[in-house]
């Protein structure tokens, strides 16, 4: 891997934390609905459509700085994997398995369909392999 590559990553990274923090502006009336924590939901969600969006578009996987820049990069300090373990280790410590379930079912099969959703983005814009 090219210093190049590791710079974009770490650069997308920065990208990802910041919008990862500013998340939780969005929710600060209503952080937790039905028990489950709104904006950990949120940017994973979003976060697994655009890796699924970013995973399929050939412009993407064809250049590996800007591949490292998006999926590793932002993706990766946007997305929560670790706040949504901590949120569901504290549902359970509080015995609040109902909504510690709800939680997991929904990060998860919410996340799977968004991330299948978006590997049908390039796909439906028919994005030639070589734009650029």
């Amino acid at each position: 891997m090219s210093f190049l590559t590791l710079f974009f990553i770490g650069a997308g990274g920065f990208i990802g934390a910041i919008l990862r923090s500013l998340s939780g502006f969005l929710f600060l009336k209503s952080p937790v609905f039905l028990g489950v924590p709104l904006a950990t939901l949120f940017v994973n969600i979003v976060g697994s459509f655009l890796i699924g969006v970013f995973l399929s578009s050939p412009y993407v996987l064809n250049r590996p700085e800007l591949k490292g820049f998006l999926t590793a990069g932002i993706m990766g300090g946007l997305t929560t994997f670790s706040t949504f373990s901590f949120d569901n280790v504290t549902l359970i410590s509080d015995k609040m398995w109902l909504y510690a379930a709800l939680n997991i079912t929904l990060n998860v099969i919410l996340g799977f369909c968004a991330c299948f959703l978006g590997t049908l983005i390039p796909k439906l814009l028919a994005l030639p392999e070589n734009c650029g």
